[in-house]
């Protein structure tokens, strides 16, 4: 078995081309780190870089020196939300299984 390897510059550029940054509702649920289920409900930890006001990251223009992922890589990885513009019209895309509970609480 090998290795899928690639050049991350060239991902952050095919990536943007095709999830232009305009397609960004700036929910900040992308910057969601871990997810814990508690007794009272569902426990968030959000990337150091998400202002909690804004919901805009701190350090955007640098973002992937600090390991963020490209729209592409955060789709294969399964991170948004099935209500992002990004993936919205994807047949196939799974959320993670915390995002229906956050619904469920908006209830």
């Amino acid at each position: 078995m090998h290795t899928l390897r690639f050049k991350k510059d060239r991902a952050i550029k095919i990536s943007e081309e095709l999830f232009p940054d305009e397609l960004c509702e700036r929910c900040g649920r992308c910057c969601i780190l871990h997810a814990y289920k508690t007794e009272n409900g569902v426990e968030l930890i959000y990337c150091e870089h998400l202002d909690p006001e804004t919901k805009l990251c701190k350090v955007y223009k640098d973002r992937f020196k600090y390991g963020c992922l490209t729209v592409m890589e955060g789709i294969l990885a399964g991170v948004f939300p099935k209500d992002c513009p990004y993936v919205r019209n994807l047949k196939n895309y799974e959320e993670p299984w915390f995002y229906r509970l956050l619904r469920d609480k908006e209830d």
